[in-house]
C-alpha cells in the first residue's frame, strides 16, 4: 500500500458536508506521513519539523527502535509545488463506506484548479 501523507483543505470544496476533514494523499514531495494544507486563500503549505534520536539506548528489541524519528521544532511553510495534488477518502467516515476524490492543480504553490474526480455515496457500495 505505501506511505502517504494527511491533507487539510480549508479552501472550498464543491461538496457540502465534506470540508475540514483529514484527506490522504500520494501526490505531495514528502510521503512520510506529513501534514500539508490547502489554505483558504489557495496556497499550499508543510508542516515542515526537524528529526531528532530519542530512543532509549538501554531498550532491546524492538522498544529501541521507539523515538528513534521524533518530529520536534514543527513549523508551517509554504510549498512551492506545481503539478495535482489528488487527495481523497471514505464518503462516509464511521462506516468506512463510499468514497471521494478530489483534484487540485498547483502552480508555484497556488491552487490554480480544483476539481471533483468521483463521489460515490455510502449506500451505494458495499
Amino acid at each position: 500500500m505505501g506511505m502517504f501523507d494527511d491533507l487539510r483543505c480549508h479552501y472550498p470544496l464543491p461538496i457540502k458536508g465534506v470540508q475540514d476533514r483529514h484527506w490522504q494523499t500520494k501526490d505531495t514531495p514528502a510521503q512520510w506521513l506529513d501534514q500539508y494544507e490547502i489554505r483558504e486563500d489557495g496556497s499550499l503549505w508543510h508542516e515542515d519539523y526537524d528529526i531528532e534520536d530519542r530512543s532509549d539506548p538501554n531498550a532491546t528489541g524492538i522498544s529501541g527502535l521507539i523515538g528513534m524519528m521524533t518530529r520536534v521544532n514543527k513549523r508551517w511553510e509554504p510549498c512551492e509545488m506545481t503539478g495535482e495534488i489528488r487527495f481523497y477518502g471514505f464518503r462516509d467516515e464511521v462506516r468506512g463506506k463510499g468514497w471521494i476524490e478530489f483534484s487540485a492543480y498547483f502552480v508555484a504553490g497556488k491552487l490554480r484548479e480544483l476539481h471533483l474526480i468521483e463521489d460515490r455515496s455510502a449506500e451505494t457500495v458495499d
